[in-house]
């Protein structure tokens, strides 16, 4: 006959299934993260804030008098740090709320919802960054159309938003069509732009 778990035991289990959320929320995020790498001070957060929300809730889940005054001791904190990234801080808060959830032994409110969270924010996201669109700089000194029968090529609807007049003159082209985001612009449209006799360069600027 089994015998229930100890409250050290309890404890444990709880930071560590806390630890392990913060671990799979900073999967999540590697795999919803746009930009070129992820700072190392906001991986550890991730990964550190699932644990110590753990331990807080379980402190003020024994006593109302520690809760009250850790409340206190809280409020005269400043966080001076700013998210400029609302997805930033939205995984902040799902780390937090983790955190908490094991730390009042709601394991199976913890597990369903992480997984119904990551569910949808790895849909939204191959739903929306699968495919992107944005602005096409090209410099070339010959024909423009042969620019522009690339891009039909690749079945890429534009529009002509800018053009100089000089020499070598610059092409400024919105892309309309959503490319996938996996098969990476500067492979196929910038590498045969650049083969095209005239072209000097070729920039590429993802819209947000």
């Amino acid at each position: 006959m089994f015998t229930e778990p100890g409250p050290d035991l309890i404890m444990i289990e709880n930071l560590i299934l806390s630890a392990l959320f913060g671990t799979g929320i900073l999967i999540v995020f590697y795999i919803t993260y746009s930009k070129i790498s992820i700072g190392r001070s906001f991986a550890f957060t991730l990964i550190l804030l699932p644990p110590v929300s753990c331990m807080v809730a379980m402190i003020i889940s024994n006593d109302f008098y520690v809760a009250v005054g850790m409340v206190g001791s809280l409020s005269i904190i400043r966080y001076r740090y700013s998210m400029k990234d609302a997805k930033n801080l939205m995984f902040v808060f799902w780390a937090v709320s983790a955190g908490l959830a094991c730390g009042f032994t709601q394991r199976r409110i913890a597990v369903v919802s992480f997984i119904i969270i990551a569910f949808i924010a790895l849909a939204v996201f191959f739903i929306t960054e699968c495919r992107r669109t944005g602005m096409l700089v090209v410099r070339t000194s010959g024909n423009a159309e042969d620019i522009e029968e690339i891009l039909r090529e690749l079945s890429i609807s534009y529009s002509v938003r800018y053009k100089s007049l000089d020499e070598a003159c610059d092409i400024l082209f919105e892309l309309k069509s959503k490319i996938r985001r996996r098969k990476s612009i500067d492979s196929t449209v910038c590498e045969r732009l650049m083969l095209l006799d005239g072209v000097s360069s070729v920039k590429f600027i993802e819209n947000d």
